[in-house]
């Protein structure tokens, strides 16, 4: 990966942040919700930094053809405009392999660039989460770093304890502040973690219904930024 500028994708040493969110996902494409999402965790987590990473081979989607890399890494860009604290990152980019990108193999290369005091949160809404158990090396990602889930009104929480991994139970609940409910976690070996539950994001926003709506001649939906529309216009993305 090349440098950081200005313009380009973040690479995480170059900050010194201690506090890092790592938002990945497949943004196809990226809307206010995602945003909304990584905004919340850094304000209620006090994060210093969220890198916002596209991901190249989505494993538990290889059956559906996403929109090219390039584009998505590009509309994230736009995505993310002008907000604080976030920055595109290309940690997930294509492997030369050509194998899929596994978040746990991501994370642990950008470890390597961080401060030897950095914690990493994993950020991502709960619907994700929700398919926990067929990711790559689940209990290991999970007892590793602290996972920051992000749910609307209404979503019934204890869906994401019966979600967990069988090796994984749930040690206690910790603490409820506002918009914010930590659970302890407890692997093998005693290993311990923490999920934080956010349970009040505003925005319920399905990316597979604005693809569909971008499929309509003219469509605006209202939850794409103007300049990801403009640029998914511009390119011609989501036509049939």
């Amino acid at each position: 990966m090349a440098p950081s500028k200005q313009s380009g994708p973040a690479r995480v040493g170059f900050f010194g942040g201690t506090r890092v969110g790592f938002f990945g996902g497949t943004f196809d494409p990226p809307h206010r919700g995602h945003v909304a999402l990584a905004r919340l965790a850094m304000q209620t987590l006090g994060l210093d930094k969220v890198l916002v990473a596209p991901v190249a081979a989505q494993p538990l989607k290889r059956d559906r053809q996403a929109t090219p890399y390039s584009d998505r890494l590009a509309m994230t860009r736009l995505a993310l405009g002008g907000e604080p604290g976030m920055e595109l990152s290309d940690a997930d980019a294509p492997r030369a392999d050509g194998k899929p990108n596994y978040m746990l193999e991501t994370l642990r290369e950008l470890e390597t660039e961080l401060p030897p005091s950095a914690q990493v949160f994993v950020i991502c809404g709960a619907d994700a989460f929700l398919t926990i158990q067929q990711w790559y090396c689940a209990e290991e990602l999970l007892m590793r770093y602290p996972f920051v889930i992000g749910a609307r009104p209404g979503f019934d929480l204890s869906r994401i304890a019966q979600a967990l991994p069988e090796s994984i139970s749930v040690a206690a609940e910790e603490n409820r502040e506002a918009g914010l409910l930590t659970l302890g976690l407890r692997g093998e070996q005693e290993r311990q973690s923490r999920l934080y539950l956010l349970p009040d994001l505003s925005e319920d926003i399905s990316a597979t219904e604005l693809r569909e709506a971008l499929r309509r001649p003219g469509a605006a939906p209202e939850f794409l930024d103007g300049a990801v529309l403009g640029y998914i216009r511009a390119h011609g993305l989501y036509r049939d």
